[in-house]
C-alpha cells in the first residue's frame, strides 16, 4: 500500500492495528485496496478518527463489503472537513451499519466536496445536529442526488413530516438479501414497489451475476436533469413522479420500464454512454418483456444525426445536450440487434461476458470507458460481428430485417367498409406528400385515414394499431386509434400525429407506416425525410 512504509515509522502501533485486521490480513483484493489506503490515510493524518473508526465492531470483518465504502467516504469527508468527519463517525447510525448507511456516509462525502454551503446546511440540520439514526441515513443517502438537481430539496427530504419511506427486503437468487426502498414527497401508487421488485430480481436473472448492491434506493421526485425520466447517480435512482401512478395514462403504462432501465445501470456503467444506456435499454426491455410480453424493440426515435456509433463518438455529446439521447437510440438498437442475429442463447453468453469485461474496467481503470474494443472482446468469434461492425462503421453485412411486405387488405368486413385512402402531410388535414426535408416539418406530422363503410347496425367502434417503421430494420413506436361506424354515417377521417414530435429532429431516409386491424394491414404510408 502506498504510505504504509512512512505510517510504520511514524505510528508503528497503528500500521499493526490495520495489518492485523482480517479483511487486511488475508490479502487485499481489487475491492479492498482503496478502503485499506484510506485507513492508511486516517491512520497518519487523523489520529482520533483512526481510533474512533478502529472500535467500531464493523471494520474488525473478514468480509468489508459494506463497510470499504463508508472507510473511503470518511477518508474523503475528512480531508474537507475533518470536525464533520468526526461528528458523523460518533453518530448511532455508524455504531453498526445498515445496508442505508454507507450510502449516507457518501453522499454526505460528496456534498462537502462538491457544494460546502449546502453541506454545512446539512449538518446544521436539527435532525442531524442530534445525531443521526438509522431512519435518517435513508434520507440523508438521496440528498447528495438531489441537491445536484435542486438545492432547495435538501430541507424538504429532511424534514420527516414531509417525507415517507417504504421498505421491503427481498432475497435474491444470486446475491441473496437486497433491501428496496421508496421515498416519496407526496402520495404514489402502491404498485411502484412491486415494479421496483420485478426489475430487480428480472434483472439479476438476466445479467445472471449477483445483483451489484445490498440497498436500492429510489426516490419520486422532481430532481432528474434535463429532459430525462430518470437518473441513476451512483448512490440512487430518482425519477420523477408522473410514474409514480396507476391511472391508465402513458406515464402508468410505462413506469415499468423506466424503473427497469435506472436499476439496469447498477451493472451498466463506467462505460461509453452508448455502450452504458444501450445495454440498460436492452436490459430494461428484456425485464418489461418477460413481465408483460411486451415486444423486444426499440423505444427511443432513430438518432436524426448519426447512423453509427463511431459518428456520435466523434461528437462528442454531453449529458445536457440534445442530441446525447442518440446514445440510447443507437446503442438500444445495436443490443437489440445483436439479440436477433444468431439467438439468444450465444448473445446472452456474450452480453453477460460483456459486463463481466465492463466491470473489470470499471474496477480497475476508473480513468478508462469500455467502448467498442471490448464489445468485440465479448463477442469475439461469434456471428454478432456483423452486426457490430454495421452499428459502428456502417460496413458489414445489412440487416435482414425489413419492412413488412405483405399487400395491403384495405376491406374492413365487419362494418362492410374499407380504408380508401392512408397518406402522410406535414398540416392537420393538408396535402398529401412522399417526401419531405427535416426541416420542414413542423411539431407535428400527420397520418390522415379516409375510410367508407355501408354499415346498417349498432355503432361500433374498430381498434387499429398504428406501427412506426424506420429503414435500419426496427419499429419504433406504436399506437392505437379507433373509428366508430354508425348507419347515419358512411365513412369519415381518422387523423393520428406520427415522427419524433415537438423539439426532436426527423432522422432522414426512408420511413413506413403500417395501420393494422387484427393483424391485417389495412393500410400503409411510404415516405422519405431528406435533409
Amino acid at each position: 500500500m502506498q504510505n504504509a512504509r512512512a505510517l510504520e515509522q511514524r505510528n508503528l502501533p497503528a500500521a499493526r492495528a490495520i495489518r492485523s485486521l482480517p479483511w487486511i490480513d488475508d490479502g487485499i483484493d481489487d475491492s479492498e485496496q482503496e478502503a485499506a489506503e484510506s485507513l492508511v490515510y486516517l491512520a497518519a493524518t487523523q489520529d482520533e478518527l483512526f481510533d474512533d473508526l478502529s472500535e467500531k465492531p464493523w471494520i474488525d470483518v473478514s468480509d468489508i463489503s459494506r463497510g470499504a465504502p463508508t472507510i473511503v467516504a470518511l477518508s474523503y469527508l475528512a480531508e474537507e472537513d475533518p470536525e464533520a468527519a468526526q461528528r458523523l463517525l460518533n453518530m448511532p447510525f455508524l455504531d453498526t451499519l445498515e445496508p442505508a448507511d454507507p450510502l449516507a456516509v457518501e453522499s454526505l462525502s460528496y456534498l462537502a466536496f462538491r457544494d460546502m454551503p449546502v453541506f454545512r446546511r446539512v449538518m446544521r440540520h436539527p435532525s442531524v445536529l442530534d445525531g443521526i439514526d438509522d431512519a435518517e441515513a435513508r434520507v440523508i443517502a438521496l440528498l447528495e442526488g438531489a441537491a445536484q438537481v435542486d438545492p432547495s430539496l435538501v430541507g424538504v427530504l429532511l424534514d420527516p413530516s414531509r417525507t415517507h419511506t417504504e421498505q421491503r427486503t427481498i432475497n435474491l437468487p444470486l446475491s441473496g438479501p437486497v433491501t428496496l426502498a421508496i421515498t416519496r414527497t407526496s402520495p404514489g401508487a402502491a404498485r411502484s414497489m412491486d415494479l421496483l421488485e420485478e426489475a430487480v430480481r428480472t434483472t439479476e436473472t438476466v445479467i445472471d451475476r449477483p445483483f451489484p448492491a445490498e440497498y436500492v434506493a429510489l426516490l419520486f421526485e422532481n430532481a432528474v436533469p434535463g429532459y430525462f425520466s430518470g437518473i441513476h447517480n451512483g448512490l440512487n435512482l430518482t425519477i420523477i413522479p408522473d410514474y409514480d401512478v396507476d391511472d391508465g395514462s402513458y406515464e402508468a403504462a410505462t413506469a415499468g420500464r423506466v424503473i427497469a432501465h435506472e436499476v439496469a445501470h447498477y451493472y451498466w456503467r463506467h462505460s461509453e454512454p452508448w455502450l452504458d444506456e444501450g445495454a440498460a435499454e436492452f436490459t430494461a426491455a428484456m425485464v418489461e418483456h418477460i413481465r408483460t410480453g411486451a415486444p423486444l424493440e426499440p423505444v427511443n426515435y432513430p438518432c436524426p444525426s448519426s447512423a453509427t456509433i463511431s459518428q456520435l463518438e466523434r461528437q462528442g455529446l454531453q449529458e445536457y445536450d440534445a442530441g446525447y439521447a442518440c446514445n440510447y437510440a443507437i446503442g438500444e438498437r445495436l443490443f437489440l440487434d445483436l439479440d436477433r442475429s444468431p439467438g439468444r442463447s450465444p448473445f446472452l453468453q456474450g452480453f453477460r461476458r460483456l459486463y463481466d469485461i465492463v466491470s473489470d474496467v470499471g474496477i480497475s481503470q476508473e480513468s478508462q470507458l469500455a467502448g467498442i474494443g471490448e464489445l468485440r472482446q465479448a463477442f469475439a468469434g461469434t456471428a454478432e460481428a456483423s452486426a457490430i461492425n454495421r452499428w459502428y462503421t456502417g460496413q458489414g453485412t445489412g440487416s435482414t430485417y425489413g419492412p413488412d411486405s405483405r399487400p395491403v387488405v384495405a376491406e374492413l368486413p365487419e362494418v362492410n367498409g374499407w380504408i380508401n385512402r392512408a397518406y402522410i402531410s406535414l398540416e392537420e388535414e393538408g396535402e398529401p406528400v412522399k417526401s419531405f426535408a427535416a426541416a420542414e416539418a413542423g411539431d407535428w406530422v400527420w397520418l390522415t385515414l379516409d375510410y367508407s363503410h355501408d354499415y346498417a347496425g349498432p355503432p361500433t367502434e374498430l381498434t387499429f394499431e398504428v406501427v412506426e417503421y424506420y429503414q435500419d430494420g426496427f419499429p419504433y413506436r406504436r399506437d392505437t386509434l379507433t373509428i366508430e361506424a354508425s348507419r347515419l354515417y358512411s365513412g369519415g377521417v381518422q387523423l393520428l400525429s406520427v415522427g419524433p414530435g415537438p423539439g426532436q429532429g426527423w432522422a432522414t431516409g426512408r420511413h413506413w407506416i403500417y395501420v393494422l386491424h387484427e393483424g391485417r394491414k389495412v393500410a400503409q404510408a411510404e415516405f422519405e425525410v431528406t435533409s
